[in-house]
Protein backbone atom coordinates (compact mmCIF):
# COMPACT_ATOMS: atom_id res chain seq x y z
CA UNK A 1 0.00 0.00 0.00
CA UNK A 2 1.39 3.36 -1.05
CA UNK A 3 1.59 6.53 1.03
CA UNK A 4 -1.02 8.06 -1.23
CA UNK A 5 -3.47 5.23 -0.62
CA UNK A 6 -2.94 5.39 3.16
CA UNK A 7 -3.55 9.12 3.13
CA UNK A 8 -6.70 8.69 1.06
CA UNK A 9 -7.90 5.97 3.44
CA UNK A 10 -7.54 8.21 6.47
CA UNK A 11 -9.05 11.17 4.65
CA UNK A 12 -12.10 9.16 3.62
CA UNK A 13 -12.66 7.93 7.16
CA UNK A 14 -12.24 11.36 8.66
CA UNK A 15 -14.59 12.96 6.15
CA UNK A 16 -17.16 10.25 6.87
CA UNK A 17 -17.07 11.23 10.54
CA UNK A 18 -17.30 14.93 9.71
CA UNK A 19 -20.44 14.58 7.58
CA UNK A 20 -22.08 12.00 9.83
CA UNK A 21 -25.54 13.13 10.80
CA UNK A 22 -27.59 10.77 12.84
CA UNK A 23 -28.27 7.31 11.44
CA UNK A 24 -30.47 4.39 12.37
CA UNK A 25 -31.34 4.32 16.03
CA UNK A 26 -31.54 0.54 16.24
CA UNK A 27 -34.28 0.82 18.84
CA UNK A 28 -37.29 -1.45 18.84
CA UNK A 29 -40.64 0.12 18.04
CA UNK A 30 -42.27 1.70 21.05
CA UNK A 31 -45.56 -0.09 20.40
CA UNK A 32 -43.85 -3.46 20.67
CA UNK A 33 -41.59 -2.46 23.54
CA UNK A 34 -44.45 -1.02 25.58
CA UNK A 35 -47.07 -3.69 24.83
CA UNK A 36 -49.28 -4.28 27.91
CA UNK A 37 -50.31 -7.68 29.25
CA UNK A 38 -54.00 -7.62 29.89
CA UNK A 39 -55.11 -8.92 33.31
CA UNK A 40 -58.64 -10.21 33.77
CA UNK A 41 -60.62 -8.05 36.16
CA UNK A 42 -61.43 -10.15 39.22
CA UNK A 43 -64.94 -10.30 40.56
CA UNK A 44 -65.74 -7.92 43.39
CA UNK A 45 -66.82 -9.60 46.63
CA UNK A 46 -69.97 -8.28 48.38
CA UNK A 47 -69.18 -5.17 50.40
CA UNK A 48 -65.75 -4.80 48.79
CA UNK A 49 -64.91 -1.64 46.94
CA UNK A 50 -64.43 -2.29 43.24
CA UNK A 51 -60.91 -2.03 41.84
CA UNK A 52 -60.05 0.80 39.53
CA UNK A 53 -60.54 -0.15 35.89
CA UNK A 54 -57.35 -1.65 34.49
CA UNK A 55 -55.57 -1.84 37.84
CA UNK A 56 -53.38 -4.84 38.60
CA UNK A 57 -52.77 -6.60 41.90
CA UNK A 58 -49.71 -5.17 43.60
CA UNK A 59 -47.71 -8.37 43.10
CA UNK A 60 -48.28 -8.29 39.34
CA UNK A 61 -47.20 -4.72 38.69
CA UNK A 62 -43.89 -4.63 36.79
CA UNK A 63 -40.94 -3.17 38.60
CA UNK A 64 -39.53 0.00 37.08
CA UNK A 65 -36.12 -0.46 35.47
CA UNK A 66 -33.36 1.58 37.06
CA UNK A 67 -32.41 4.63 35.04
CA UNK A 68 -29.29 4.15 32.95
CA UNK A 69 -26.54 6.73 33.53
CA UNK A 70 -25.87 8.98 30.52
CA UNK A 71 -23.05 7.90 28.23
CA UNK A 72 -20.31 10.52 28.50
CA UNK A 73 -17.61 10.90 25.88
CA UNK A 74 -15.11 9.44 28.35
CA UNK A 75 -17.31 6.37 28.75
CA UNK A 76 -17.68 5.98 24.99
CA UNK A 77 -13.92 6.28 24.52
CA UNK A 78 -13.33 3.53 27.06
CA UNK A 79 -15.91 1.30 25.39
CA UNK A 80 -14.30 1.91 21.99
CA UNK A 81 -10.87 1.07 23.36
CA UNK A 82 -12.24 -2.25 24.66
CA UNK A 83 -14.46 -3.01 21.64
CA UNK A 84 -14.50 -6.69 20.71
CA UNK A 85 -15.46 -6.34 17.04
CA UNK A 86 -15.37 -3.91 14.15
CA UNK A 87 -19.18 -3.73 14.20
CA UNK A 88 -19.22 -2.73 17.87
CA UNK A 89 -16.51 -0.15 17.24
CA UNK A 90 -18.41 1.31 14.29
CA UNK A 91 -21.53 1.80 16.38
CA UNK A 92 -19.52 3.55 19.08
CA UNK A 93 -17.76 5.75 16.52
CA UNK A 94 -21.14 6.94 15.27
CA UNK A 95 -22.18 7.92 18.78
CA UNK A 96 -18.89 9.69 19.41
CA UNK A 97 -18.99 11.56 16.10
CA UNK A 98 -22.46 12.84 16.92
CA UNK A 99 -21.10 14.23 20.20
CA UNK A 100 -18.21 15.89 18.39
CA UNK A 101 -20.59 17.54 15.92
CA UNK A 102 -22.56 19.38 18.63
CA UNK A 103 -21.59 23.03 18.56
CA UNK A 104 -24.46 24.36 20.66
CA UNK A 105 -24.83 27.27 18.25
CA UNK A 106 -27.26 27.51 15.32
CA UNK A 107 -24.92 29.95 13.60
CA UNK A 108 -21.93 27.63 13.90
CA UNK A 109 -24.00 24.66 12.76
CA UNK A 110 -25.09 26.55 9.65
CA UNK A 111 -21.54 27.64 8.86
CA UNK A 112 -20.28 24.09 9.38
CA UNK A 113 -22.89 22.71 6.99
CA UNK A 114 -21.75 25.23 4.37
CA UNK A 115 -18.10 24.40 5.02
CA UNK A 116 -18.78 20.69 4.55
CA UNK A 117 -20.61 21.45 1.34
CA UNK A 118 -17.66 23.50 0.11
CA UNK A 119 -15.30 20.62 0.89
CA UNK A 120 -17.57 18.24 -0.98
CA UNK A 121 -17.28 20.58 -3.95
CA UNK A 122 -13.47 20.65 -3.54
CA UNK A 123 -13.56 24.35 -2.72
CA UNK A 124 -10.94 24.35 0.02
CA UNK A 125 -10.45 28.14 0.25
CA UNK A 126 -14.17 28.73 0.85
CA UNK A 127 -14.26 25.94 3.44
CA UNK A 128 -11.31 27.50 5.27
CA UNK A 129 -12.95 30.94 5.20
CA UNK A 130 -16.14 29.55 6.72
CA UNK A 131 -14.23 27.56 9.32
CA UNK A 132 -12.22 30.65 10.25
CA UNK A 133 -15.51 32.30 11.18
CA UNK A 134 -16.61 29.28 13.22
CA UNK A 135 -13.35 29.17 15.15
CA UNK A 136 -13.60 32.90 15.84
CA UNK A 137 -17.05 32.30 17.30
CA UNK A 138 -16.20 29.07 19.15
CA UNK A 139 -12.44 28.62 19.58
CA UNK A 140 -12.98 25.71 21.97
CA UNK A 141 -14.93 23.54 19.52
CA UNK A 142 -12.50 20.75 18.62
CA UNK A 143 -14.46 19.63 15.57
CA UNK A 144 -14.07 23.03 13.91
CA UNK A 145 -10.27 22.75 14.19
CA UNK A 146 -10.40 19.18 12.92
CA UNK A 147 -12.47 20.05 9.85
CA UNK A 148 -10.29 23.06 9.00
CA UNK A 149 -7.29 20.76 9.31
CA UNK A 150 -8.95 18.45 6.79
CA UNK A 151 -9.42 21.37 4.42
CA UNK A 152 -5.74 22.26 4.68
CA UNK A 153 -4.79 18.61 4.24
CA UNK A 154 -6.78 18.40 0.99
CA UNK A 155 -5.04 21.58 -0.16
CA UNK A 156 -1.66 19.89 0.49
CA UNK A 157 -0.87 22.41 3.26
CA UNK A 158 0.35 19.86 5.79
CA UNK A 159 1.99 22.35 8.16
CA UNK A 160 -1.21 24.29 8.79
CA UNK A 161 -3.18 21.04 8.82
CA UNK A 162 -0.96 19.70 11.60
CA UNK A 163 -1.40 22.87 13.63
CA UNK A 164 -5.18 22.45 13.44
CA UNK A 165 -5.18 18.72 14.17
CA UNK A 166 -3.04 19.34 17.25
CA UNK A 167 -5.35 22.14 18.34
CA UNK A 168 -8.32 19.79 17.96
CA UNK A 169 -6.53 17.26 20.15
CA UNK A 170 -5.72 19.94 22.70
CA UNK A 171 -9.43 20.68 23.10
CA UNK A 172 -10.52 17.04 22.76
CA UNK A 173 -7.67 14.60 23.57
CA UNK A 174 -9.83 11.64 22.56
CA UNK A 175 -10.40 12.92 19.01
CA UNK A 176 -8.96 9.87 17.23
CA UNK A 177 -9.93 11.18 13.79
CA UNK A 178 -7.77 14.26 14.28
CA UNK A 179 -4.98 11.99 15.52
CA UNK A 180 -5.34 9.75 12.45
CA UNK A 181 -5.17 12.73 10.12
CA UNK A 182 -2.15 14.10 12.00
CA UNK A 183 -0.43 10.74 11.50
CA UNK A 184 -1.20 10.85 7.77
CA UNK A 185 0.13 14.42 7.49
CA UNK A 186 3.31 13.53 9.38
CA UNK A 187 3.84 10.55 7.11
CA UNK A 188 3.35 12.67 4.01
CA UNK A 189 5.90 15.13 5.40
CA UNK A 190 8.44 12.32 5.78
CA UNK A 191 8.39 12.27 9.59
CA UNK A 192 8.15 8.49 9.89
CA UNK A 193 9.02 8.42 13.58
CA UNK A 194 6.33 10.97 14.44
CA UNK A 195 3.83 9.20 12.20
CA UNK A 196 4.56 5.83 13.80
CA UNK A 197 4.03 7.25 17.28
CA UNK A 198 0.74 8.80 16.21
CA UNK A 199 -0.45 5.59 14.53
CA UNK A 200 0.39 3.57 17.63
CA UNK A 201 -1.51 5.98 19.86
CA UNK A 202 -4.40 5.86 17.40
CA UNK A 203 -4.54 2.06 17.44
CA UNK A 204 -4.63 2.09 21.23
CA UNK A 205 -7.55 4.53 21.20
CA UNK A 206 -9.41 2.81 18.35
CA UNK A 207 -8.20 -0.80 17.79
CA UNK A 208 -10.27 -1.18 14.61
CA UNK A 209 -9.27 2.06 12.88
CA UNK A 210 -8.82 0.99 9.25
CA UNK A 211 -5.27 1.34 7.96
CA UNK A 212 -3.56 1.96 11.29
CA UNK A 213 -2.22 -1.57 11.70
CA UNK A 214 -0.83 -1.69 8.16
CA UNK A 215 0.82 1.71 8.59
CA UNK A 216 2.46 0.60 11.84
CA UNK A 217 3.79 -2.61 10.26
CA UNK A 218 5.20 -0.70 7.31
CA UNK A 219 6.83 2.08 9.35
CA UNK A 220 8.11 0.01 12.26
CA UNK A 221 11.15 -1.60 10.53
CA UNK A 222 12.48 1.75 9.29
CA UNK A 223 11.97 3.62 12.55
CA UNK A 224 13.05 0.86 14.93
CA UNK A 225 16.04 0.03 12.78
CA UNK A 226 17.09 3.67 12.68
CA UNK A 227 16.92 4.02 16.46
CA UNK A 228 18.69 0.73 17.21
Amino acid sequence: MTLRSVSVTFLSLALAAVILTGGASGLAGSAQAERLVQVQQPRTAPGQAPQTQGARPQAERPQASPAQPPQTLATLYERLKAAGSAQEAEALVRQIARRWSRSGSDTSDLLMARARQAMGQRNGPLAVELLDRIIALQPGWAEAWHVRGLAFFVMQDDLRALVDFREALRHEPGHFMALGMAAAALQRQGDEKGALGAFRALQEMHPFFSGAKDAIERLKPNVDGRDA
